[in-house]
C-alpha cells in the first residue's frame, strides 16, 4: 500500500520528520508565503478526501492497525496529520487583514515565538504551559476554526482544545476564544499525550509535500 499522494497534488498537511528544506523557508516570510500560496491553490475537497482515504487505510488490520492500536509514535504521527487536514489546511490559509498569511506571521514572531504553538493542536499536541502566542486577530480566528473542528470528537482536537482555550482566555481576554464545545461523534481521537517532544522535531514542517 502506498500512503502517498499523487505527485501533481498540493496539500497542506505534516510530514513528522525533521526537514532541513523546511528549516529553511521558515526563516523567510517570503519563501514561506510563497510555498503557502502553492499549497493553499490545492482542491481542497479532493485533497480532504485523499487524507481522509489514507486515513481509513491505516486503519486497516492488514496494514497499521495493530501499531494504531499499540500507539507506535510514527504510525501515530501519520494518522494524525491525516486526520489533521481539515482544520490545518483552514488555519494554514488564513490571512490577516493585509492579506499575510497568519501561520507565516507566527513563524517569524521574534517577539512572540511560542505564537506557532497554536498550529499543533490538531495533531493531539497540548499547548505548553506558559505559551503567550500574540492576541490578534490571526489567533481568534484560528482557535474559532479550531473550536469547530474539535466539535467532533474522532480528531485529536477534541481531547486539547478546551484547555488550550482556556489558557489563551487567561492570557487575552475572557471569551477571546470559544472555551467549551460540543461533540457530535463518540468515537475515540487517537493521539498519545506524550509524543510533544518527539512530534515537535516536524516543527511545521507541512506545506511542502507535492
Amino acid at each position: 500500500m502506498s500512503l502517498h499522494p499523487p505527485p501533481t497534488q498540493h496539500q497542506l498537511t505534516f510530514d513528522p520528520q525533521t526537514s532541513n528544506g523546511f528549516f529553511a523557508t521558515a526563516k523567510s516570510k517570503v519563501l514561506l508565503s510563497q510555498t503557502l500560496d502553492v499549497s493553499c491553490k490545492a482542491n481542497f475537497t479532493i485533497c480532504a478526501s485523499l487524507m481522509a482515504s489514507l486515513a481509513q487505510q491505516l486503519q486497516l488490520p492488514a496494514n497499521c492497525a495493530s501499531d494504531l492500536a499499540m500507539q507506535n509514535p510514527t504510525v501515530l504521527q501519520a494518522y494524525n496529520g491525516l486526520i489533521a487536514y481539515p482544520p490545518l489546511y483552514h488555519a494554514g490559509c488564513l490571512t490577516d487583514t493585509t492579506g499575510q498569511y497568519c501561520v507565516a506571521n507566527a513563524m517569524t514572531n521574534a517577539s512572540s515565538p511560542t505564537s506557532t504553538y497554536i498550529y499543533y493542536l490538531p495533531l493531539g499536541l497540548q499547548l505548553p504551559n506558559g505559551t503567550k502566542p500574540s492576541c490578534n486577530m490571526c489567533l481568534q480566528n484560528t482557535m474559532a476554526i479550531f473550536a469547530t473542528a474539535a466539535g467532533n470528537s474522532s480528531v485529536p482536537l477534541s481531547g486539547d482544545y478546551t484547555s488550550a482555550a482556556q489558557q489563551i482566555d487567561a492570557g487575552c481576554g475572557t471569551q477571546f476564544a470559544e472555551a467549551s464545545v460540543e461533540n457530535a461523534s463518540s468515537a475515540s481521537p487517537l493521539a498519545s499525550r506524550s509524543m510533544y517532544g518527539f512530534l515537535m522535531m516536524g516543527v511545521l514542517e507541512a506545506w511542502l509535500l507535492a
